[in-house]
């Protein structure tokens, strides 16, 4: 079995917000995994270098990755939902 050599793309305080990030990548098709360390786990820590969240993707899907993160933060990700669809519907 072959070792994944993870790629960082991003460092969040929060693991909600690593969670939702992972899992929009990987909807993407991007593989993707959360390390944090084991006592900022255990212990819920949100802050300082015990609360960090890297979210990681393999090599071959840095750029794509990248490429995601860019839009998701200037907030151009493509809306799916149709022309006269709200949220609350």
């Amino acid at each position: 079995m072959s070792r994944i050599e993870w790629k960082t793309l991003l460092v969040v305080n929060d693991r909600s917000e690593a969670e939702v990030i992972k899992a929009a990548l990987e909807a993407q098709g991007i593989q993707a995994e959360l390390f944090q360390e084991a006592a900022g786990t255990v212990y819920g820590l949100t802050g300082g270098m015990l609360g960090e969240v890297e979210v990681c993707v393999t090599p071959t899907d840095l750029v794509a990755a990248r490429d995601w993160l860019k839009a998701y933060q200037n907030h151009q990700l493509e809306n799916t939902l149709g022309e006269d669809s709200s949220p609350d519907q």
